[in-house]
Order: structure tokens, then C-alpha cells, then sequence
């Protein structure tokens, strides 16, 4: 099971600490009788709490009082989106989405965002195969070994289409013309291979949140943290797929 699709399984745990609402997570703070009322916790859009992490991150730690983003593989405008939060504080960014249906939502919503509507490539090519997953539009991947993957899953390809590309640096300068924040990356399959075309020399963000892992693993032996690592970033906090890295210049 994949970030995307935890929250819909989350539910079953509302009564051991966390409640669904309509726009998300309420996160309770428990109290000596049992959780505290709903108005004393903190709503989270992401699948498992990494945007209250982002939040504290980039306002807290590193003392950023508006952050920007760049978001790649958006996808929803609210529901398990790692920068909506930080979007209802005021702050902005640039949100990359293939998937039509999901760029159309995702202008209605944030109209303070630039919406890109490709995919971010690896590579000198400006269209690829792009994998529509049935049913399961968040699963959507450029990556035909995720596809394969998904299928063995048990899910099935509904169709196959050409998508066009950009680069991530090209979107950097196009839309924010500045280093962003925070880049947070869900690109199902691709996202070491997308980390590796930011040249880091030009564009080094503070914080990156990336999907990189399974139970099975440790957020510091997944290779994209080994080569954050090896690039002066510090492996600061994770969740079950995700694993969100610092600046180690920003910290110490």
C-alpha cells in the first residue's frame, strides 16, 4: 500500500488518536482523560502528518516565515498533498501535475500557485509514455518499471499516453527565478532520478521531501538519501514512505 492510498484506510484509527475531516487529518493532543477536543489539534492534508512536520521544519527550525515550494506529482489540490497546508498560511509556490483532471482542480484551488501541467523528466527527451492506472489516478507514473509493478499488484493500465516534459531547473527559472523552500517530490518511481537533475550548486533548497522508501527500509539506506547525504543533506525526519532531509548547513 502506497502513501496515496493509506488515507483511505486511516479511519479505522480515528479513535486511537486522530479524527478525519472534511479536508483532512485533526491530529489529537491526549490528555490525562483521553484526547483533548478537536479545536486543540492541528488539521494535517498529508497522508501521514508530513506537512505538520514541513510546517514546523520551515517556520520553526529554519525560521522562515513565508516558504515557498515547488511541488512535483501535486496530484489533489487538498487531499493528501504535502503543501496545502502551507498554502492556507499564506505561502505559494509552483504545483507540477500531469494528470489533467487533477491540473484543472489544482487552478480552481490555489490560484496564488503556477500549475505546470507536465512531467518533470530525467533526461534531454520532452515527452515520455505516461501510465494511466485505472481507477487509481494518484498511481498514475512515467515509470514503466512502477507500472509493471502496480500491475503485479493486481492493478491494471487503463491506457498508455504521451506526456509532455520539463526540467526541473527550467521550472525553477521559469516560475519562482529563486531557490524554493521546500521541494517536495511524489513522482511514483522517479524520484531519485528527478533529485539528480537539480543542480544544487544553482538551486539548493533548505528542506526536501521525497518518496523514497517501504516498511522494509530505513529512511538513511534508501539510495536517494545516500546521495542527499553525500550532497550535505541530513536525513532530519520520515515517515512510512517518506522521508524529509534538511540542509545540514541550515542546522548546524
Amino acid at each position: 500500500m502506497d502513501r496515496r492510498r493509506f488515507l483511505t484506510g486511516a479511519a479505522a484509527g480515528a479513535a486511537g488518536g486522530a479524527a478525519l475531516t472534511a479536508g483532512g487529518f485533526v491530529a489529537f493532543r491526549p490528555g490525562r482523560d483521553g484526547p483533548s477536543s478537536p479545536a486543540e489539534g492541528r488539521v494535517s492534508f498529508s497522508a501521514m502528518g508530513e506537512d505538520l512536520i514541513l510546517d514546523a521544519l520551515l517556520r520553526d527550525t529554519l525560521q522562515i516565515t513565508a516558504p515557498t515550494y515547488l511541488d512535483i506529482g501535486a496530484a489533489d489540490p487538498v487531499a493528501v498533498n504535502n503543501t496545502y497546508l502551507l498554502y492556507t498560511q499564506g505561502s505559494h509556490g509552483v504545483l507540477v501535475e500531469p494528470n489533467p483532471t487533477y491540473v484543472e482542480r489544482l487552478r480552481t484551488a490555489r490560484p496564488r500557485d503556477a500549475v505546470v501541467g507536465a512531467g518533470v523528466g530525467t533526461g534531454e527527451a520532452t515527452e515520455a509514455d505516461y501510465y494511466v492506472i485505472e481507477d487509481q489516478p494518484m498511481l498514475n507514473t512515467f515509470s514503466p518499471g512502477m507500472a509493471e509493478f502496480r500491475v503485479e499488484r493486481g492493478a491494471s493500465v487503463e491506457r498508455v499516453v504521451k506526456m509532455p516534459l520539463v526540467s526541473i531547473m527550467d521550472v525553477i527559472d521559469e516560475h519562482l527565478g529563486e531557490t524554493p523552500d521546500l521541494v517536495s517530490i511524489d513522482a511514483e518511481g522517479l524520484d531519485l532520478a528527478i533529485v539528480q537533475t537539480l543542480d544544487l550548486t544553482k538551486y539548493r533548497p533548505p528542506v526536501i521531501c521525497a518518496e523514497t522508501k517501504g516498511p522494509a527500509y530505513t529512511h538513511e539506506s534508501t539510495p536517494l538519501a545516500t546521495y542527499l547525504a553525500a550532497q550535505g543533506y541530513l536525513v532530519t525526519a520520515g515517515t512510512l514512505y517518506n522521508t524529509i532531509l534538511v540542509d545540514r548547513a541550515r542546522v548546524s
